[in-house]
């Protein structure tokens, strides 16, 4: 095949056979020889944009998917942060119920819900501005995560001073904290439930509205029942209501009562008794549903919850054991 160039501006192919044949010519113009060669171009530079940008594309994507994947590692480990945070405050609400029983028993004045709640110490820490950094939903988590590890410093902060505040107020008291009741009047290892708790209820045999000034512990008939505080037998005796029963006065302004028992115990007048010493079996004596013991707390002449003076570990005093 020959190329030639005519004087006109034209190209002239030439298609000769090696052997035999008839031979050919085309003839092309100059014009359209340059849009061949500047198509030709045309479709180098074109392919070469395509494939710079398919891997701008796919760089993109790896960068993307990369993104994201660390986006969800981050999200989990919010949420593993909001898990804990919530773990955190649960724990210090336990504490500070247990602040509340301890600042009764200690005698010390309990503070203002608020207090309690927003807790002590310095000024607010500020939150980090996370805008155009993450999602406004990130964002929003992280801010709440920032206010509540602040209350929960705060709060902690409180408790800190208030434990030690009572801290030293028993040690001044040793005396005061053996006579005062702190545990349940029977064993945390039986079977029990509370079956009437302390304030208003309807009476179970008048179906009247009454005001209940203890709590009934109820078991099985034999239950052991221990005196709650170190003190002194001040009666042992029966009563139309709450049937056999024992006084202890502890003390202090403390007294505690335990009725329905089952026979009058061996305990004399003036007999002295210490924290967890047997007092007397549960029974079903006296106006009674069922076996049970019914505690009443005194303080200073007047009726107590006495839940607040129960601080065994593990007592659940929802349901029972």
């Amino acid at each position: 095949m020959k190329q030639g160039r005519s004087e006109e501006g034209v190209y002239t192919i030439l298609a000769v056979p090696h052997v035999g044949g008839d031979r050919r010519e085309w003839v092309i113009s100059r014009a359209l020889m340059q849009g061949v060669k500047l198509g030709s171009l045309g479709v180098f530079v074109a392919t070469l944009l395509l494939a710079v940008n398919y891997h701008i594309a796919a760089l993109d994507s790896i960068r993307t998917e990369k993104l994201r994947l660390e986006n969800q590692r981050l999200s989990y480990a919010l949420a593993g942060v909001q898990n804990q945070l919530h773990q955190s405050a649960e724990t210090l609400n336990h504490l500070s119920d247990d602040d509340r029983k301890l600042r009764i028993w200690a005698e010390i004045q309990d503070v203002d819900s608020d207090t309690r709640q927003l807790g002590v110490g310095g000024g607010e820490s500020a939150s980090p501005d996370w805008a155009g950094k993450v999602s406004d939903r990130s964002a929003g988590a992280l801010r709440q995560a920032y206010v509540d590890l602040d209350r929960l410093n705060r709060q902690s902060n409180f408790l800190a001073r208030s434990f030690s505040q009572i801290e030293v107020a028993l040690t001044r008291s040793a005396v005061v904290r053996d006579h005062t009741p702190s545990i349940l009047p029977v064993p945390t290892d039986v079977d029990y439930w509370i079956s009437s708790r302390y304030g208003y209820r309807n009476d179970p045999y008048t179906g009247c509205r009454e005001f209940h000034n203890g709590i009934d512990i109820a078991g099985h008939r034999g239950t052991p029942i221990y005196a709650t505080a170190d003190g002194i037998v001040q009666k042992v005796e029966r009563d139309r209501l709450i049937g056999y029963y024992v006084a202890l006065d502890h003390g202090h302004g403390m007294r505690t009562v335990y009725g329905h028992l089952q026979g009058l115990p061996d305990l004399r007048v003036g007999q002295r008794v210490e924290r967890g010493q047997q007092i007397g079996k549960m029974g079903n004596s006296g106006r009674s549903t069922g076996p049970h013991v019914h505690y009443t707390v005194y303080q200073g002449g007047r009726t107590k919850n006495p839940t607040s003076f129960i601080f065994n570990r593990g007592t659940d005093l929802t349901s029972g054991h």
